[in-house]
């Protein structure tokens, strides 16, 4: 006849059957978040209201920071500390995502289908290519999104420099989610495109 197993069995059992959960399928708590073309964008501004041209523009090279060269979320909380949000992260590689926004917008805004990515088929060359450095680009703690970029408009034909900028833009947060932040962010890429078109409609 068997015996009642005795406590120090019950609480192995117990251990073993624990173990057993925890090494089970668990739901991916991850967040993921695409920028999108500012909606506004066609209102903004006198200066910045659509028109047909036959502008063949390049976008690109895009150079990011490090801190900003990731999957995952960054927001500001200090001037020198940062937040890495391990949840809430990018769809697609975040320098991609900023590139493909801004030339929808010129597309738009110039009135022209003519608006190509970095690289370039060689049969695709653009007349003007806008060449971005991105120096700051998220949220902070003040309930804004801040976007600091350096851009040089070139004349790819002879490769000559025609307007060297630098942006440093704001927008405040509608709201206290990271939805709301990355709207903001699309919304500063809205208006670092009017400076864009600005400068390329200044061209002689």
């Amino acid at each position: 006849m068997r015996g009642r197993p005795t406590p120090l069995l019950w609480g192995l059992s117990c251990l073993w059957l624990a173990a057993c959960g925890s090494l089970g399928p668990k739901a991916d708590p991850s967040r993921f978040f695409i920028l999108t073309p500012a909606p506004q964008i066609l209102h903004s501004s006198p200066r910045c209201s659509p028109a047909s041209t036959t502008l063949a523009v390049g976008v690109g090279p895009i150079h990011l920071p490090d801190y900003l060269d990731r999957q995952e979320l960054v927001s500001r909380i200090t001037a020198n500390r940062l937040d890495v949000a391990e949840n809430n992260r990018w769809a697609e590689p975040l320098g991609d995502n900023l590139g493909r926004i801004l030339a929808q917008n010129l597309s738009v805004l110039l009135g022209t289908d003519k608006v190509s990515l970095y690289p370039w088929p060689s049969d695709l060359r653009p007349t003007y290519q806008v060449e971005i450095e991105v120096l700051r680009f998220e949220p902070d703690s003040a309930r804004s999104a801040e976007l600091t970029a350096r851009w040089i408009l070139r004349d790819v034909p002879t490769r000559a420099i025609l307007s060297v900028k630098e942006s440093e833009l704001t927008e405040p947060l509608k709201g206290p989610s990271t939805e709301e932040s990355v709207a903001a962010l699309s919304e500063l890429l809205g208006k670092l495109s009017c400076e864009i078109v600005e400068a390329l409609r200044a061209i002689p």
